[in-house]
């Protein structure tokens, strides 16, 4: 292997093992999002619930009923801070998934030069090897087929 191919094999194997740790953490974000997504569509299933139960009727006192619509106003609360925290989720994914994809092109590109490389350094091989065989001495039954008697 030519100097140049080896020099251009290890920024490959570097370039595969940072791609590599792009995308176990681009994974991470993705699993994360799926975390609060799970969270958020409870929270709303919670809310939607608890929202079918109004205290109704002639025996809920005011107190109860400010407490019920206080109750509500939390869970709302609690729904929009959920739902920022997935839009904060989705951009932190996009910002590692659009890393890794850079990464990847970037490695793709190298592999690329290498593959080049190495198909260079063969064809050089194997014109080092013709030439070797051309050199060779070109005579005619040289030691083959004499008749020693």
């Amino acid at each position: 292997m030519k100097k140049r191919t080896r020099k251009i094999d290890r920024i490959v194997s570097l370039a595969a093992s940072e791609e590599r740790r792009l995308g176990e953490e681009a994974g991470r974000s993705r699993r994360r999002l799926d975390e609060q997504l799970s969270r958020l569509g409870e929270l709303n299933a919670y809310r939607h619930t608890y929202a079918g139960k109004s205290p109704s009727g002639s025996g809920v006192s005011a107190a109860q009923w400010q407490d019920y619509q206080n109750f509500l106003s939390r869970l709302d609360g609690a729904v929009r801070a959920q739902q920022q925290i997935v839009s904060d989720c989705e951009q932190n994914l996009e910002a590692h998934r659009q890393r890794w994809l850079a990464k990847r092109r970037r490695l793709d590109s190298l592999e690329r030069v290498l593959e080049k490389y190495e198909q260079q350094d063969r064809a050089l091989e194997e014109r080092r090897e013709q030439k070797a065989l051309d050199d060779l001495p070109a005579a005619p039954n040289a030691g083959f087929g004499k008749d020693e008697t």
